[in-house]
C-alpha cells in the first residue's frame, strides 16, 4: 500500500495497479477461457452433429452472411 506521505499521483498509480491485479487481470483469465471452451464446443458440435457435412457448411455461409450485412462489411 502506500505510504501516507505518497503524492497524489503515486496513490493514483497504486490504486490502479491494484485494480488491474486484483479485478481486471482474473476477469481476462476467465473470459480467454470461456471463449477457448466456447470455440472448443462449436467446433466439436459441427463434428458430432448428424447432418451432412454440405448442409451444415451451407448453413455456416448463413450465418457468417448474415454477419457480414449487420457489420456493414462485404462477406468473400
Amino acid at each position: 500500500m502506500s505510504s501516507p506521505e505518497a503524492t497524489p499521483e503515486e496513490r493514483i498509480s497504486a490504486f490502479c495497479r491494484a485494480v488491474d491485479e486484483e479485478l481486471l487481470s482474473p476477469a481476462r483469465r476467465y473470459l480467454r477461457g470461456f471463449r477457448a471452451g466456447l470455440v472448443l464446443g462449436v467446433a466439436l458440435a459441427l463434428l458430432l452433429t448428424p447432418w451432412k457435412g454440405e448442409t451444415v457448411r451451407g448453413g455456416a455461409a448463413a450465418v457468417r452472411a448474415r454477419v457480414c450485412r449487420r457489420r456493414g462489411r462485404r462477406c468473400r
